[in-house]
């Protein structure tokens, strides 16, 4: 084989690969975004002032400790359903049951943080308030912007 094929096949081969790869990473990039939590609270801190952004910032990180041994009992109960699932015998009510779980402690710790966070909130100003509630939105993946504009207020008729 002549060195200038060699040279070819090897850039085909390295492009092929890298094509491939791009192919698959497309695909997976939607699938993750889709998983990002919405809104995402705490980039939408960021709105607020500096010092009001520390404050706000260390009520999240220590509500988000407090619910931490619940959320690995969620964990716990997904790994349960997952090795359920597996088993040869499948059992529909006990796979059920431990996603009924993982579903109640991931709620349960969610309204612990929303309710943190409601509180927090009597203390801003109403542009401070109005400023995060912007950015909430802001910090949302582009599908449920749409579809928080979407079920906005209909246009009124001239």
């Amino acid at each position: 084989m002549s060195p200038r094929l060699a040279i070819v096949l090897g850039v085909s081969l390295i492009l092929n690969v890298f094509l491939v790869g791009l192919g698959i990473g497309a695909r997976l990039v939607p699938a993750q975004a889709a998983r990002r939590p919405a809104p995402n609270i705490w980039a939408a801190g960021d709105a607020l002032p500096p010092a009001e952004r520390d404050a706000f910032h260390q009520m999240l990180r220590e509500r988000a400790q407090a619910v931490q041994p619940e959320l690995k009992s969620v964990r716990l109960a997904r790994r349960e359903a997952a090795a359920l699932i597996s088993q040869p015998n499948y059992d529909p009510t006990a796979v059920g049951q431990a996603l009924q779980r993982a579903r109640e402690g991931e709620m349960h710790a969610r309204g612990e943080i929303d309710d943190a966070f409601s509180g927090y909130l009597s203390h801003l100003t109403p542009p401070e308030r109005a400023a995060l509630a912007e950015a909430m939105v802001r910090n949302r993946p582009a599908g449920l912007r749409k579809a928080v504009g979407a079920t906005g207020p209909a246009p009124s008729a001239p």
